[in-house]
């Protein structure tokens, strides 16, 4: 676990300062999680780790379809999601995601920009229902469009809740 905690810190510098999760860092998770399970549980556990990464990067792939997650990030969190046992697997997600909505939360008030982006995310959602189908989510500001949340930070806070036993 200490590997995966080491590699996620890099990710996150890489992540804050360039806005972008290398993918040898990302590799470098699914080596260890590999390694890992097949040290514990042989071939199957290797075979599990896979898939339940495969399956979170599925159910995440819509989502970075519209631009609601960066591939680097729907990248990371199927490679982190093999270090749970099935049925943390979800838990750890929510986690992740709802420590990222209190970042963004934060941020908007921070920024104080709530009133604005509360309407574009309106006029989006009305958008998807009126004509039927999935668009880009972009929301911008003052003719430049407006940076996401870095999904590193909470995704390494989220492992760290994990391991320090708070869920």
């Amino acid at each position: 676990m200490t590997v995966l905690i080491v590699i996620l810190c890099a990710i996150c510098f890489f992540d804050y300062q360039r806005q972008k999760i290398p993918n040898f860092l990302v590799m470098g998770i699914v080596i260890v999680g590999v390694g890992r399970s097949a040290y514990h549980r042989g071939c199957i556990g290797a075979g599990g780790y896979l898939i339940a990464g495969a399956v979170v990067v599925l159910l995440l792939y819509p989502l970075f379809r519209i631009g609601g997650l960066g591939a680097g990030d729907v990248k990371l969190l199927g490679a982190c999601a093999g270090f749970f046992p099935k049925d943390k697997i979800l838990s750890f997600l929510f986690i992740s995601l709802l420590i990222s909505a209190i970042f963004s939360i934060i941020r908007l008030l921070r920024e104080r920009n709530v009133g604005e982006r509360a309407k574009y995310f309106c006029d989006y959602c009305m958008a998807v229902v009126k004509e039927g189908r999935w668009s880009l989510y972009r929301p911008t500001a003052e003719n430049k469009t407006i940076r996401g949340i870095c999904m590193s930070g909470p995704i390494l806070c989220s492992v760290l809740l994990k391991f320090g036993g708070v869920y």
